[in-house]
């Protein structure tokens, strides 16, 4: 017998890009409010939840370039305000 405190989730094809959509968005709050103590745990769990995207997805390659594209995106963001952040403290 087997217990679980939680429902599973399912990082297989378009749930897992959703998933990864849903970390995309609140990463993109996060920089937006510059929440650096949030886009840092966000970032932590990314890593996690793409290693699981692409575990599940080892015979879709479309849904991890489609979960992958997704964070693209928001990472380019993240450096050019990193760079925004650190030129402003040469000044």
């Amino acid at each position: 017998m087997q217990l679980h405190l939680v429902k599973p989730v399912n990082y297989a094809g378009r749930a897992g890009v959703l998933q990864v959509r849903r970390l995309q968005q609140a990463l993109d709050e996060a920089l937006k409010a510059e929440d650096w103590s949030q886009v840092r745990r966000l970032d932590q769990s990314c890593a996690f939840l793409i290693d699981k995207v692409i575990e599940a997805n080892q015979q879709d390659s479309q849904a991890i370039t489609q979960a992958l594209n997704a964070l693209k995106g928001v990472y380019a963001n993240l450096i050019m305000q990193c760079n925004r952040q650190v030129a402003s403290m040469a000044h």
